[in-house]
């Protein structure tokens, strides 16, 4: 990485969007064009200490003069993308499992035949520490190269206590050392577990083993349940999520992708952060997430990928949820990790508006991973993190579907893709 300037001024930005209304009202619903901060062109943005001084346009202040300027010769500078579901941790594939899909076969097909999510865990316990890691770097280095400069990355291919803390373990020492700001999230729970006889003999191991450890070494902010016939069941699950919520953990919530099974409610009922796919969701759930502030984290690419129904994001905005796009990559049920390309599909598909989309992939899951106060925007006192992409403006930016990748990432201030700044 590149030593971030200690002062740092970059001009002549064709189109600035800064987020700034909704930084500072801290509001993630009704999103309307005004709301992005649009500034340009000619618009400027100074970094001190890895953190926004100060934005404008028209000449630069003399307060600056002496600080180290880079021109952004007319170009677009947006904040650093924020991906708030992935499961980028994993070993194997499952590629053949999409041209089954491709013949007809369902992914619960799949699962009972032997493949998902278990096929997974089997490669990933075979699997050396060294190897693992190797392979999530990869991984974000691809999404670091398209501007996604904070990433959730749940556990959930170990599936026993101790093989879960293995991969929590490895997911925060990438933490402490990624580039990128690493949101972790615990998702044990992702399927029954191979030595134990009983589901709720697992979820009573990690309520009463995994949790308290996770907690005490700060191996995640959140937990995460996979809430769907042949995997998990409301009822199976208050018990352990109050238990989390009581240490101190975040509640994230894999929400009535299959089928409405009551997951979206019971993510209002518990106070979670975010509740994720979303394909079933009743209206009534969508009224509760509404007045509970839980956030509607769509996945486009898991319908892409696997021909199930896009998530009505209209109807979650409507009714005054946030909503955020992420873009659950993982080896099975979507291998796509192309956040730009998913925000243009949540405006073609999942029928957001632009203003929504934009917003949907920075500030609004910036806020779902309790970083409101510093990411997905580009406001004084917020994190310098962002990129530039040879676009004159968030139109042509929405429109190309991630096939212009950015010239340059900034973190904090610091060059950590693209060239570096002479």
């Amino acid at each position: 990485m590149n030593a971030p300037a200690k002062n740092l001024v970059v001009t002549n930005i064709g189109e600035l969007v800064t987020m700034m209304p909704l930084a500072l009202s801290q509001r993630c619903t009704h999103i309307v064009g005004a709301d992005l901060g649009r500034i340009g062109p000619g618009a400027w943005v100074a970094v001190q200490g890895g953190v926004i001084a100060a934005v404008g346009s028209g000449p630069v202040p003399a307060v600056y003069t002496g600080w180290q300027t880079f021109d952004a010769q007319g170009h677009l500078v947006l904040p650093g993308l924020v991906d708030s579901h992935t499961h980028s941790l994993f070993a194997g594939s499952r590629a053949a499992e999409f041209w089954l899909r491709a013949e007809g076969t369902s992914y619960q097909e799949i699962a009972a035949a032997g493949g998902g999510i278990r096929a997974t865990m089997t490669a990933t316990r075979k699997a050396s520490a060294e190897e693992l890691g190797a392979l999530l770097q990869e991984r974000l280095g691809r999404m670091l190269k398209r501007g996604v400069t904070t990433v959730e990355i749940k556990s959930g291919y170990g599936l026993s206590v101790p093989e879960e803390l293995r991969l929590l373990r490895l997911l925060d020492a990438a933490r402490r050392s990624s580039p990128q700001t690493l949101r972790i999230t615990c998702l044990a729970l992702h399927a029954a577990s191979p030595e134990h006889g009983t589901r709720q003999a697992y979820i009573d191991a990690c309520r009463n083993e995994l949790l308290p450890i996770i907690a005490e070494a700060g191996l995640a902010s959140s937990v995460d349940a996979f809430i769907e016939a042949g995997y998990f069941e409301v009822g199976e699950l208050e018990a352990f999520m109050r238990s989390a919520r009581d240490l101190g953990l975040s509640l994230r919530v894999h929400a009535d992708e299959f089928t409405d099974a009551g997951a979206a409610a019971a993510a209002a009922a518990w106070g979670a952060a975010s509740a994720d796919h979303l394909q079933c969701t009743s209206p009534a759930a969508m009224t509760s997430m509404a007045a509970a502030g839980v956030t509607a984290t769509i996945l486009p690419g898991t319908s892409l990928y696997t021909r199930i129904p896009f998530t009505d994001a209209r109807a979650f905005a409507d009714r005054g949820v946030a909503v955020a796009i992420a873009s659950d990559f993982n080896p099975g049920s979507c291998a796509i990790d192309n956040l730009p390309l998913l925000a243009m599909v949540g405006c073609m598909q999942n029928r957001l508006y632009p203003a929504e989309a934009l917003a949907a992939v920075t500030f609004v899951p910036a806020c779902s991973l309790q970083l409101g106060h510093r990411k997905g925007a580009l406001a004084p006192g917020y994190d310098a993190d962002f990129a530039i992409f040879e676009l004159p403006n968030a139109e042509a930016w929405l429109a190309s579907g991630g096939d212009q990748p950015p010239t340059r990432v900034f973190v904090a201030g610091c060059v950590v893709s693209g060239p570096a700044l002479l």
